[in-house]
């Protein structure tokens, strides 16, 4: 193990009803743990959330120790009001929040109001790739139960679309399998077909495919494909400015990220892919530097 006693600082994300943790000694990791934090009321709540915190990093026995975070909901109790886009991918400053336990450094999220949208977590993953990146422009896509499509020029994200696909996929049946082998790739191709060329037959098409799951019709990894394929087709379809003819990244991990860099690379827009909590620790790190500038 790790000597954690070197530690100084704690990065921490929150991430589609997860929880990650790094030990940092400035930008070296000397531990990370990673938790379910699904149940609303871990985030609508400081007591739940310090609780919860406090329960990850108890193997560890550290000291008070400063926490900057990502992701956490805007709003409530961390106090942290949106930055409005366009604006800096790095946050200049973080909005202190002081827990029984912890001493938060809070990283805001993004507002932008036409259309509107929010980023509770995504901007620090911008930032994090944009510090490993030096000078890339582009469009970056972030797979999750809130997709998200960041045009960003010159460090700066100039403008987002947020769509709720993982949300929907998740209410509808399983997004897509635990394993690529499970994937069945010629239903997740035809699906996204179908659902790139005709988006306006969403609803009849989603329909249709809980119909064959609830009567076990179709074996699950084939369901799985033509509901994935289903909604990141029309996904593409709505976000057709964002992603034709860009240079383009996906920020990801696992079966999600293959899924949206498969259906982008057979539109002949292929996309530099990046690992979703390598980044949200290069942005804590990024805005962390930021912070202690000014």
């Amino acid at each position: 193990m790790t000597n954690v006693a070197a530690a100084e600082w704690l990065a921490a994300d929150c991430q589609d009803g997860s929880l990650t943790v790094w030990v940092m000694q400035g930008s070296s990791v000397l531990e990370s743990a990673t938790a379910n934090i699904d149940a609303p009321c871990v985030t609508d709540s400081i007591e739940a959330f310090d609780a919860a915190l406090k329960s990850l990093i108890a193997p560890w026995q550290l000291p008070r120790l400063p926490v900057f975070i990502a992701g956490l909901p805007a709003g409530g109790w961390s106090n942290a009001a949106p930055r409005p886009v366009p604006c800096d991918a790095t946050a200049p400053t973080t909005t202190p929040r002081t827990t029984e336990n912890f001493a938060l450094q809070v990283i805001p999220p993004l507002r932008q109001h036409a259309p509107s949208g929010l980023l509770q977590g995504a901007e620090t993953r911008i930032a994090g790739f944009l510090s490993l990146n030096k000078d890339w422009d582009g469009v970056i896509c972030l797979p999750g139960m809130t997709s998200v499509w960041a045009q960003v020029s010159a460090g700066e994200i100039v403008s987002f679309q947020t769509f709720l696909t993982g949300e929907l996929a998740g209410r509808l049946g399983e997004a897509a399998p635990a394993n690529d082998t499970a994937l069945d790739d010629t239903a997740f191709d035809e699906a996204l077909s179908d659902g790139l060329s005709r988006p306006e037959r969403l609803a009849a098409r989603l329909s249709s495919i809980r119909a064959d799951i609830t009567l076990g019709e179709i074996p699950p990894p084939t369901a799985q494909a033509r509901l994935a394929g289903t909604l990141i087709g029309a996904e593409l379809a709505a976000a057709r400015p964002y992603w034709l003819g860009q240079t383009l990244a996906v920020i990801g991990a696992g079966t999600e990220a293959r899924l949206y860099l498969r259906a982008l690379s057979q539109q002949g827009a292929p996309a530099t892919e990046a690992d979703g909590n390598r980044m949200a620790l290069a942005g804590i790190c990024a805005v962390r530097r930021a912070a202690n500038r000014g």
